[in-house]
């Protein structure tokens, strides 16, 4: 099957030929880049009209979550909520026709209140439903007395907040958080999550994604994983599922050379988790540290010997230290980390020396640009938790890739949204000047720099004979359009192996 896709602006990434008119692919494999329209083709070869569109690489996002991003979406989306009773309102409309609610993306420090929703008032909203609110890191929840009942959950432990007299809040955090929220995500039908993915998978076609590491969080049994697994290999578009279990021998299993992304060494900024090396401003802690440099070292060699690539979440500057350390350990060890692409995702607090030691490394730096577009600038997320010089020190996308690391860029849906566009936009615009990226050096962070932590680089991430023919065609130039409408440019087309996959 050939098909030529022409009338485009193409931008290939490929320095011998930057440039082009008309893309010509055969059986999914790009043929050609042409300057011209050809002639004499043959009658059969299906020609598609890309209207003066402009034609770059299908994106990539590094760090996302399928099945969350899709049972997190539509009427179970409570980030657009400004004060806690239009959510609670919200929640109500939920209760009158499911039996378990499971909503989030909520950020109590845009709602009117500054703060979390309380047991009682959720017991208010759902009655007997059982109810677990996501913060929109998705590293505290906020959960009604039927949830606590449903999981058995004891109110005693660490990481269940309570207040003066002694009862829970609602919130959790920790690792009390996650064991809840495994618990009860696991009590939905796991065909309701298979769909939660085809939908995530809708998503990331209409914002020109053709490629996307699915980061499942957790340890579920072998069996389980491999389901899911083989349900992503059927999705409409290039998922690498990316288990987050450090049993190397079920990874090993499971097939492919990446996982993890989400091996937890730390939490997040906004529920105050992340593990920093001094006191967060708004809160008498340092955050909270589940891996040490001694085991993450373990971890690594262990996977470096069965050549395997972990990615581990790194938000902190004292996490990010132990997962540097940690690799520095295995360097020494083993005397050569070829062959090995290891990431340390998210990467915010990072100190200059992590930069350069983790460029020194090779290790690939899984980085959410949108992160700072949302949390970002004065009077932002960031400053509230961390004030404002350790705020304007974050994300250093700018300085990474200037010290020489990959820089692989995503979104961490449904944390922030399943887009590209809005992550080169944040990337181009960034809060601080000296960490912004061109338009082009953003366009590579989430192409060709992106598929080269997949071992993709030979196959994908640029428009040249041979590759596979996964592009996306946005409406305008990116380069053309004001800096900061990037994230309104809108994608006309997606492509994955020569198939027009979006629009439908």
């Amino acid at each position: 099957m050939r098909s030529l896709f022409l009338n485009a602006d193409i931008a290939t990434l490929d320095d011998a030929h930057p440039a082009g008119r008309c893309l010509l692919v055969n059986d999914g494999v790009i043929e050609g880049v042409l300057d011209d329209a050809p002639t004499g083709l043959p009658w059969a070869v299906k020609v598609i009209d890309c209207e003066g569109g402009f034609m770059v690489p299908g994106f990539h996002d590094c760090h996302a979550h399928l099945t969350a991003t899709g049972l997190l979406s539509g009427k179970h989306d409570l980030s657009a909520c400004r004060d806690i009773d239009s959510m609670l309102k919200q929640l109500e409309q939920l209760a009158a026709s499911e039996q378990i609610i499971f909503a989030g993306n909520f950020d109590e420090t845009k709602l009117a209140e500054r703060r979390h929703a309380s047991l009682r008032e959720l017991d208010a909203a759902c009655g007997d439903r059982p109810a677990l609110l996501s913060r929109v890191d998705g590293h505290s929840c906020v959960v009604n007395s039927a949830a606590l009942a449903l999981l058995g959950v004891d109110t005693a432990q660490a990481g269940v907040d309570r207040d003066e007299q002694g009862a829970p809040t609602g919130r959790l955090f920790g690792p009390a958080n996650y064991a809840v929220q495994v618990g009860f995500v696991n009590r939905m039908p796991f065909k309701q999550h298979r769909r939660a993915d085809r939908e995530a998978a809708g998503l990331a076609l209409s914002a020109g994604i053709t490629t996307l590491h699915n980061v499942i969080e957790g340890d579920a049994s072998y069996e389980i994983l491999r389901e899911i697994y083989i349900d992503n290999a059927v999705l409409p578009l290039h998922v690498i599922p990316k288990s987050c279990s450090t049993n190397i021998g079920k990874i090993k299993r499971l097939g492919g050379k990446l996982f993890g992304g989400d091996i937890f060494v730390d939490g997040s900024i906004g529920s105050r988790t992340a593990a920093l090396e001094d006191r967060y401003r708004d809160l008498d802690s340092r955050g909270l540290l589940y891996l040490r440099r001694e085991r993450l070292a373990e971890l690594f060699f262990e996977a470096a010997e069965a050549g395997l690539s972990p990615g581990v979440h790194a938000i902190g500057d004292d996490a990010i230290e132990q997962a540097v350390g940690a690799w520095e350990d295995v360097l020494a060890r083993r005397g050569s980390l070829d062959g090995l692409r290891p990431s340390i995702d998210h990467f915010e607090i990072a100190r200059p020396d992590h930069i350069t030691r983790a460029a020194r490394l090779g290790v690939f730096l899984s980085m959410q640009p949108a992160f700072d577009y949302l949390w970002g600038g004065q009077g932002g997320m960031y400053e509230q938790r961390l004030g404002q010089e350790r705020a304007v020190s974050m994300n250093l996308l700018g300085t990474a890739r200037r010290a020489g690391c990959v820089v692989c860029a995503g979104s961490d849906s449904p944390v922030t949204n399943i887009s590209a566009l809005l992550g080169i936009h944040s990337a181009v615009n960034h809060n601080v000047p000296a960490e912004r990226l061109s338009v082009d050096e953003a366009l590579r962070c989430y192409t060709c720099d992106a598929a080269k932590l997949s071992f993709g680089e030979d196959r994908c991430g640029r428009l040249m004979p041979g590759m596979a023919a996964d592009l996306a065609i946005l409406e305008k130039r990116l380069d053309s359009v004001a800096a900061d409408s990037i994230k309104d440019v809108q994608v006309r087309m997606t492509v994955v192996d020569g198939v027009v996959q979006y629009p439908a």
